[in-house]
């Protein structure tokens, strides 16, 4: 019996343009269960030659029958993301993924970075932690590992399984110290907390789904007929139910219903729209693990996910360059590139 994987092309593309002129792809695979998902927040530029290309392509590539709602929808998250930054937060995933990606999250996270440690402190002198803990917990030092982590991905030189453990350790405890804090009201600024906590969950799942794939690679032939995950892995994931909970839930609409201008309706968007990321992550992780024991070999795993970024990659590019027909080549180079950048792809 053929143990070959049939990999299917991309099937749905969609693209939609708000009130402030920023354009969302999302790409979906034909096969639902290993499905390859791109946000790309691409702001609109002012340069008549270049905007006409981003509305074209967005023409080109809106295949979604719903788009009045979806549109409704957005202008709805545009008046959100005044308030949340919704926009990052939605596209986290892709952004935590690369090193060029990022850049882009740890320029608004480090400049929260000493507020958000003062949380960390007060939570854990709340439930009585050591001094040694909590330095071990600091917001800043996290990101500086999980940029650390990306850019040894870059050079070739990928963290060891020792070393890609210990990063989801402190990622998974500086993410429950977050949710802690947010539960017990030790924060004067729930939005930055709120900004914190889904950025830090974004690149915890980076780093888990990461740590999965060398986990199973190294043990799996040591662990046959039993499981293929690390023992910590089962309280690792409780971490999305733990944000899907309904007193989590309810934290969220207090927030927006208090301490926003959100109308009824935006504050039903704007924790479902997380919800949804939450939803999101989680089946990104529960995926990637099927995906990686289907498959069983780390090379045909690795050529399959360069083949899903090249595919991504080359249906936006084909996209920029066939509604870019007739314009000068270099603003089509400089829209694509900036797409490409924004999408934390290059």
């Amino acid at each position: 019996m053929s143990n070959a994987i049939v990999i299917n092309t991309l099937e749905e593309l969609e693209a939609f343009l708000n009130e402030k002129g920023v354009m969302e792809i999302a790409v979906r695979n034909q096969n639902k269960r290993f499905k390859a998902f791109q946000k790309v927040m691409i702001s609109n530029p002012p340069e008549t030659q270049e905007k006409e290309l981003t509305e074209k392509v967005i023409h080109a590539l809106n295949i979604n029958k719903n788009t009045a709602m979806n549109e409704r929808n957005l202008k709805l998250l545009g008046e959100i993301a005044k308030l949340e930054k919704i926009g990052i937060l939605l596209n986290g995933l892709n952004l935590c993924a690369t090193c060029a990606g990022f850049a882009i999250m740890y320029a608004k996270l480090d400049k929260m970075s000493i507020q958000i440690n003062q949380q960390l402190y007060q939570i854990q002198k709340l439930m009585k932690q050591s001094q040694d803990i909590q330095n071990d917990y600091e917001f800043n030092k996290v990101l500086s590992d999980h940029t650390d982590m990306l850019d040894s991905q870059r050079r070739q030189q990928p963290y060891s399984e020792g070393k890609m453990r210990e990063l989801v350790d402190r990622e998974y405890n500086v993410l429950t110290l977050l949710i802690r804090s947010f539960q017990k009201d030790t924060s004067s600024d729930n939005s930055t907390l709120i900004f914190s906590i889904f950025s830090m969950l974004a690149m915890f799942t980076v780093s888990l789904r990461t740590f999965d794939e060398i986990y199973f690679f190294n043990n799996h032939k040591t662990l046959r007929d039993k499981d293929v995950w690390h023992l910590a892995h089962e309280k690792w994931m409780s971490v999305y139910d733990t944000l899907s909970s309904e007193w989590f839930i309810e934290k969220l609409q207090d927030y927006g219903t208090f301490e926003t201008k959100l109308t009824t309706l935006g504050v039903d968007i704007y924790y479902i729209s997380l919800m949804d990321q939450v939803a999101e992550l989680k089946e990104e992780i529960e995926d990637n693990q099927a995906l990686i024991v289907a498959m069983g070999d780390t090379e045909l795993f690795g050529r399959f996910k360069e083949m899903s970024s090249k595919e991504i990659a080359d249906s936006i590019e084909a996209a920029y360059k066939e509604a870019g027909a007739g314009m000068d080549g270099t603003v089509i180079r400089a829209a694509y590139q900036e797409a490409m950048r924004l999408a934390a792809m290059i």
